[in-house]
């Protein structure tokens, strides 16, 4: 137990002494000693107390560090004055104890829900997921997006892995999966107009089965203003889909000719839905 210096409760002062600290053995912590130290053990010569207890706190103050303590044990004086200080240390620790659980420390949490959105990074033909690793995927949607930001001011996940642009589910459940494409075409003047180009986006998901099977496909076919330099448009599409531990999703495009520039416009995510 740690010997500390405190002052004594008001109730155990002398009327008019001045009595230097006393060094008291207590069986506490220091942060309970700290307590004591603190507001609850004003001045000596503030409050009355008995003569008793002031006999006690005279030995206390003629006891040598080191010096043996077998007077003050037998004293009875001593031993009343150590039981209430013992009592005010318990006190004080179940009041620790109390303020820890109801305000100082937030109740445990629970599991977070799995729960990933990603926006995208700038992809190129060696980048893009045409290779095997993403399977064999539909001519229209060929281009497998391979990049995606998982961990910026947009973009999070929560009890869901991404790696090289798979989500893969830990948690089996019912899950919203969505994605949001901003195409950017280019203008090459009366050739691109009369040539509309087709954007297609799909959501593919990857079993324990070698190939991946499509879960969604948004299409659309545009036609730009004639003085615009950019043709812009965003495809997005959504379900709910029963997924299992294990089970992959990934986004694939016609075209990379995609706005890499806004982190809000195209985006893929997941999160679980408990129904």
């Amino acid at each position: 137990a740690p010997r500390a210096w405190a002052r004594l409760p008001g109730h155990f002062q002398p009327r008019a002494a001045a009595v230097p600290l006393c060094m008291v053995q207590l069986q506490a912590a220091p942060e309970q000693v700290q307590a004591l130290q603190g507001n609850c053990f004003p001045r000596l010569s503030q409050s009355q107390g008995s003569s008793e207890e002031l006999r006690c706190l005279q030995l206390i103050n003629q006891q040598q560090e080191g010096s043996d303590l077998e007077e003050l044990i037998s004293n009875q004086s001593c031993l009343k004055l150590a039981n209430t200080i013992k009592a005010y240390v318990t006190t004080v620790k179940a009041q620790r104890s109390y303020f820890n659980t109801s305000e100082g420390q937030a109740p445990p949490k629970t599991p977070s829900k799995p729960s990933a959105h990603l926006t995208l990074r700038p992809q190129s033909l060696a980048h893009d997921g045409s290779s095997k690793r993403f399977g064999n995927l539909s001519q229209s949607c060929r281009h497998a997006i391979a990049r995606w930001e998982d961990s910026t001011i947009h973009s999070h996940l929560q009890n869901i892995t991404y790696r090289d642009g798979r989500l893969r589910v830990n948690q089996a459940g019912k899950y919203y999966v969505y994605s949001q494409i901003y195409f950017r075409y280019p203008s090459d003047g009366a050739s691109t107009r009369i040539s509309v180009p087709q954007l297609v986006q799909c959501i593919n998901w990857k079993t324990s089965y070698s190939q991946p099977i499509l879960l969604l496909k948004g299409v659309g076919t545009k036609c730009w203003a004639p003085e615009a330099n950019y043709g812009l448009h965003a495809l997005y599409q959504g379900g709910l889909f029963e997924l299992k531990a294990g089970d992959e999703l990934f986004v694939s495009v016609s075209s990379l000719a995609i706005d890499y520039n806004d982190a809000a416009a195209s985006y893929f995510g997941a999160f679980r839905l408990d129904l």
